[in-house]
């Protein structure tokens, strides 16, 4: 259990988390991170691109491990339809 009053205070440090996981459907592995500020989860692969998930979307603070598994799910969506995240607008944007 973690002693830090940040901790304690059920707020994390803005320390990027990485995640890898198989997913079944694909059948593929499957890699990204996340950042939770607080106010958003942001959620990127350099495969499929960045999401950004706000929490007043979620309707209540939700601990840690409830994050990765939702991170998960963003990353496997992601995975699934690749053309939907912020990263492939801004190839188009640049031209690439």
């Amino acid at each position: 259990m973690a002693t830090d009053p940040l901790h304690q205070a059920g707020q994390r440090s803005r320390a990027t988390d990485q995640v890898s996981f198989y997913d079944e459907t694909l059948k593929k592995q499957i890699e990204g991170s996340f950042v939770s500020d607080g106010r958003d989860i942001h959620v990127s692969s350099e495969e499929y691109g960045t999401r950004t998930i706000s929490y007043s979307d979620l309707g209540a603070n939700i601990d840690y491990n409830s994050q990765v598994l939702l991170v998960q799910k963003v990353l496997s969506e992601m995975a699934r339809d690749p053309g939907s995240s912020d990263f492939k607008e801004l190839q188009k944007e640049k031209g690439y």
